[in-house]
């Protein structure tokens, strides 16, 4: 009896350590938060919210091999702040957005939208207030690629050429546009709809049919790293099969 008691001892003893060894191995994966809402929120203290961190949690969630970290990223130095590994991953993104892809790898889109020009709603304004900004002040977020300016994303070249006023988020541009402060303002449709359905009393807001560019969200991985974009699509699969998905697009209102 003596001699089990002993093996039960040591395959207990082994089990444990089989476990803690595990979870050691979890290798960490830092991934850049840069605001982008209803996406990516950073709140006044620094802590990253939004659908980010759902979306992280699921991953954690479903393996154990990797440990997903949302690092807060300023959107003018994310660019620097990869290429000196402050993080290795980019939720959201789209590798058109000043990616330099010889160095990132990219997955397949998971998510996607829209971002939309809107204007003050007044008397006689329609449509065609948004077939020509010549003249009009332009309103949209620090650090942002837009595609009416082919995605530079120089302050100085959106300011010279479109009169462009930048701010911090998409509330600040929604709000610029509702106090008379710019002509047209670009966001996003997610945030947009989230704006109105918690702001009923301003919807004095004129919404274009024309789009400034559809959103294709992926993710951008830096190369040689791992997990790599295969097994980050197989987590993202995974992903959008699961009632966490449907309820993450139900909870935002956006499109899967």
């Amino acid at each position: 009896m003596k001699i089990f008691r002993n093996f039960f001892s040591l395959l207990l003893i082994f089990t444990c350590l089989c476990g803690s060894v595990s979870f050691a191995a979890a290798v960490q994966v830092k991934v850049g938060a840069t605001e982008f809402p209803p996406y990516i929120k950073i709140d006044k203290d620094g802590r990253v919210t939004g659908i980010i961190v759902e979306v992280l949690a699921y991953l954690n969630s479903i393996q154990g091999k990797y440990k997903f970290v949302a690092i807060p990223a300023s959107a003018m130095r994310r660019h620097t702040d990869f290429k000196n590994k402050v993080f290795d991953v980019s939720f959201f993104d789209n590798v058109e957005w000043g990616w330099d892809k010889t160095q990132v790898d990219v997955s397949d889109v998971f998510m996607r939208g829209k971002e939309v020009y809107i204007a003050l709603e007044k008397p006689g304004r329609n449509e065609d207030y948004f077939s020509d900004f010549t003249n009009k002040t332009m309103v949209g977020m620090l650090g942002y690629h837009y595609g009416f300016a082919n995605f530079n994303s120089d302050p100085e070249f959106l300011r010279k050429k479109y009169r462009m006023q930048l701010t911090s988020s998409n509330n600040g541009s929604i709000e610029m546009i509702l106090d008379g402060r710019g002509d047209i303002a670009i966001v996003s449709d997610a945030f947009l709809n989230w704006y109105l359905l918690t702001h009923p009393a301003r919807r004095r807001i004129l919404i274009s049919k024309r789009i400034d560019q559809p959103y294709l969200h992926t993710v951008i991985v830096r190369k040689g790293l791992k997990p790599t974009t295969h097994e980050i699509n197989g987590y993202l699969k995974q992903f959008r099969q699961s009632k966490e998905f449907e309820r993450i697009v139900n909870r935002y209102g956006v499109t899967p």
